[in-house]
């Protein structure tokens, strides 16, 4: 199992931005897209019979050289999160190139959950700011992944229980990692507007930096899945 040394971690969450936005991000030319499951064991953590499962995406050059991997996990809940993320991040480091892998990881939610009290205005005129952090370690491809963005505000709540661990363990780890999030959107707009606004102004970001494009039409014809399981967003108080 071979992986890039840009990887891209995705999440397959409840409000369906995670797989919308795997989807939508397609080779450039000169780049083949080609994906296998895996499966790593976790017994080793006392959880017997279960796995840290999900896609391993490549986009591959003419050697077949995977030069970006995608990640793409599924929701996965205590106590599998903390160590399911830990292993996914020791394949990485052992399979990646000679070179240290920087993770990218996009977060996007539901308005009302992300961000509280935000102006959803910018002084460029943008209808959806972009915020990226780098975590872990840093060096110059993540200072360009976040050069022309705002930096989060404290209220930011990640509420994704691999992201959440995925972000402590490269701290710790010092994984040059950024986290790429949209701000506040603007009222008014329909969920299938909204959910194609916040998707591309990511999707675009993450695309320009790592050589792929984001497919707004992709979007548009598969539109994104929400899970029925969707939490109401009263329970997000008590989060």
């Amino acid at each position: 199992m071979r992986v890039a040394s840009r990887v891209v971690v995705l999440v397959r969450d409840s409000a369906g931005y995670g797989a919308a936005l795997a989807d939508a991000l397609r080779p450039s030319p000169g780049l083949t897209r080609g994906s296998s499951p895996f499966d790593l064991p976790l017994d080793k953590y006392g959880l017997n019979g279960e796995k840290a499962s999900g896609e391993l995406v490549s986009f591959s050059d003419s050697s077949g050289s995977p030069q970006v991997s995608f990640f793409v996990l599924p929701d996965y809940r205590p106590p599998v999160a903390a160590c399911a993320m830990n292993e996914i991040l020791a394949l990485i480091s052992s399979e990646a190139p000679s070179i240290q892998p920087v993770l990218i990881v996009p977060f996007i939610t539901r308005p009302s959950g992300c961000f509280h009290g935000m102006v959803n205005a910018t002084k460029t005129g943008q209808l959806t700011t972009l915020h990226a952090a780098e975590i872990g370690a840093s060096n110059e491809f993540t200072h360009l992944l976040v050069d022309g963005s705002i930096k989060p505000p404290p209220s930011l709540q990640i509420r994704s229980e691999p992201i959440q661990c995925l972000l402590e363990i490269v701290r710790v780890l010092k994984i040059p990692t950024v986290l790429v999030t949209p701000g506040g959107q603007h009222q008014g707009k329909s969920s299938s507007d909204s959910d194609l606004e916040v998707l591309q102004r990511v999707g675009d970001h993450v695309a320009k930096h790592i050589n792929l494009e984001f497919s707004k039409e992709t979007v548009i014809e598969t539109g994104v899945e929400k899970s029925a399981s969707i939490q109401e967003p009263w329970r997000e108080l008590y989060l």
